[in-house]
């Protein structure tokens, strides 16, 4: 890609030319590119890809994430320093799980009560008894304690203790059971003072 200035004898150009180049805005710069046609060989393997993502996008829609769900996804993208949204997250982890041959099982609606000075109550929605683990700590990046949550119904619980007073505490949930697979974003919490 080439960086051109007053392209086409104008202040900006963009769209083809004859199928041969392609002017376009690159990150605030002015570039030129050679005409391309991506190859399309429609394989089964591609369309199998191609329904995980369809599926993906409708599972973001329909699952039932609150706005406090969103917001833990668009907080991992954050924590891995990657430019990415929140739905870009959800998609990865849910492709890696289907490419890997377990079954997605959402956890959603993740509610944090009872919070104290030492500790805090975290319940998500599951649909099924799962292997629920929580990892937490005190780092966006660096949540080394766990433990496991109980099942249920329809959802599972966890209640921390030992915790430090006036702390922020990052969490996030994850589906450990064999042949299953889910996760949660990063969702925060602070103990009170006293």
């Amino acid at each position: 890609m080439a960086k051109v200035k007053g392209p086409l004898f104008s202040m900006d150009a963009r769209g083809q030319i004859g199928k041969t180049l392609v002017y376009l805005g690159w990150k605030g710069l002015k570039t030129v590119r050679q005409y391309v046609v991506p190859s399309n060989p429609n394989s089964a393997g591609q369309q199998t890809q191609r329904g995980y993502f369809g599926d993906a996008v409708s599972l973001w829609q329909t699952a039932g994430f609150t706005s406090t769900d969103v917001s833990a996804w668009n907080k991992l993208a954050l924590a891995v320093k990657t430019v990415a949204s929140g739905f870009n997250m959800f998609v990865k982890h849910y492709l890696t799980q289907l490419v890997a041959g377990n079954t997605w099982t959402t956890l959603s609606n993740v509610v944090v009560s009872a919070i104290g000075t030492a500790g805090a109550t975290i319940t998500v929605d599951i649909a099924s008894a799962q292997t629920t683990k929580i990892y937490y700590g005190t780092s966006l990046t660096n949540m080394r304690e766990s433990a496991d949550l109980s099942f249920s119904v329809s959802e599972a619980e966890v209640t921390l203790s030992g915790l430090s007073a006036n702390t922020t505490y990052y969490f996030y949930l994850i589906n450990e059971k064999e042949g299953e697979g889910a996760r949660t974003g990063i969702y925060e919490f602070t103990t009170s003072a006293s």
